[in-house]
């Protein structure tokens, strides 16, 4: 028995210390992530007083938007919410969601990012969709591998885009997360 026993912790110990394939570096955040460190949230660019969420809704919209009376705000319009496949015609019953999170991208590679560089990811409207309230709450910071969109409709375009914004801003993921993320593809678009 003491015999297993020192074998058992001899193995243990072998696991815990042997190499381990890691990401690179950069994957590993080097401060707890913060929302903040994206920037102040919505900003006006233009100085219209529309922020990046009013012209955001202004300009997905399938009719004429309705302003709040201050003209800074949208109230009302027409939008498709992809992840649910619901139209909605209230602007208060959407979310702007992140299709890849920021507590995501922190944890893939954005926490090594300049501020500029973290600012300009979170309001690219590449990565921005009117969702419902909902849906986007639903699935909060996770990515493809632990969240899909209810409307399978919507499943391996969601995908796609994720991968393409990931890339584009060269987030890192792991080898098995890269495999598990090609087949997750293959297995929603028939690729």
């Amino acid at each position: 028995m003491r015999r297993l026993l020192s074998l058992l912790l001899l193995s243990l110990t072998l696991l815990t210390c042997a190499p381990v394939a890691q990401a690179p570096q950069s994957v590993a955040p080097a401060l707890p992530y913060e929302r903040a460190a994206f920037g102040s949230g919505w900003t006006d660019p233009d100085g219209d007083c529309l922020d990046t969420r009013a012209e955001l809704l202004a300009a997905l919209s399938t009719v004429p938007v309705r302003l709040a009376p201050s003209g800074c705000s949208v109230r009302h319009g027409r939008w498709f919410a992809p992840y649910t496949g619901q139209v909605i015609t209230e602007a208060g019953d959407l979310d702007i969601d992140h299709i890849v999170p920021l507590r995501y991208a922190w944890g893939h590679g954005a926490a090594s990012w300049s501020a500029q560089k973290r600012a300009r990811f979170a309001r690219d409207p590449v990565n921005l969709l009117p969702v419902s309230a909902s849906a986007n709450r639903s699935k909060g910071a996770r990515g493809p591998l632990d969240w899909l969109p209810p409307d399978p409709g919507f499943r391996c375009q969601y995908v796609l885009r994720f991968r393409r914004i990931a890339a584009s801003y060269g987030l890192v993921h792991s080898a098995a997360e890269e495999r598990e993320l090609v087949a997750l593809t293959g297995r929603l678009c028939g690729a």
